[in-house]
């Protein structure tokens, strides 16, 4: 694997002072500065390609996974038949007391102060509806706060309620950030890989790059002698970025451990 990276780097620093160096002269007409130019280019680049090489794909895939969790969460809390029982272990962890009053509502005491948490993820926002009587239960409860979890809830509704009790909201996202804090998130249903086309995936693939470098070299040569060399310098040009987006790319290049026996 690390052959493979030296040797994916190498091959494209090479591409980039050659294009550089290329258009440079074209432009220019002077091949002093651009082998000057060229080689500074050549060098930050390939700096930066191994670096990508190193970091794009963990960074990406670590990302995807997270929205896909976030996602995930929110749909288990739409069918989940106890909510309140899953954030009361969350509250406990934050040193909340924690009362249930039924399975989608708690009340919770810290530091001599008594909030109302409401559990709203049956829909993808809260309504003003379902706010109000939130805060209703809120104040019968002699709360003086208010939590509302939920999907989404928009900020105009918050605004309304506001005006009658302190109201704290929490979206899907931070929700799923406080449960994996405290490592409090349930066993969440692994969700079905997306199909990426058959074309696409063919044609970005990473065994695709060395066709795409071998394509650019063809019509950088031919530059040399075209009577247009502008337009064949164009269109190297593109064939690189082809094979720069196959390498770094991991939407169409699954990773060999990402299987499924079914």
């Amino acid at each position: 694997m690390r052959m493979s990276k030296i040797l994916n780097c190498l091959l494209s620093s090479i591409i980039i002072f050659l294009l550089c160096f290329i258009w440079i002269v074209y432009c220019l007409k002077d091949r002093t500065i651009a082998f000057a130019l060229s080689a500074i280019v050549t060098l930050a680049s390939g700096y930066l390609i191994w670096k990508s090489l190193s970091r794009f794909e963990q960074g990406k895939k670590l990302k995807q996974t997270k929205k896909s969790n976030v996602a995930k969460l929110s749909e288990y809390l739409r069918f989940n038949e106890n909510n309140a029982e899953l954030f009361a272990d969350m509250l406990r962890y934050y040193r909340f007391e924690v009362t249930p009053v039924d399975y989608d509502n708690l009340i919770v005491s810290k530091n001599d102060s008594t909030s109302y948490v409401a559990l709203r993820f049956a829909k993808d926002s809260v309504t003003k509806d379902e706010l109000c009587k939130a805060v209703v239960s809120a104040k019968r409860a002699k709360c003086s706060k208010l939590y509302v979890f939920s999907n989404k809830i928009d900020s105009a509704t918050v605004n309304l309620a506001e005006k009658y009790l302190h109201t704290v909201t929490v979206d899907i996202a931070n929700t799923y950030a406080l449960l994996d804090n405290c490592e409090k998130l349930p066993s969440l249903p692994k969700s079905a890989q997306r199909k990426s086309s058959v074309i696409a995936s063919y044609a970005f693939n990473r065994r695709r790059f060395g066709l795409y470098l071998l394509s650019c070299l063809f019509m950088l040569a031919v530059s040399v002698v075209a009577y247009f060399p502008w337009y064949t310098m164009g269109w190297a040009t593109v064939n690189f970025i082809l094979a720069m987006y196959s390498l770094l790319n991991t939407r169409y290049n699954t990773p060999p451990t990402n299987i499924t026996l079914d």
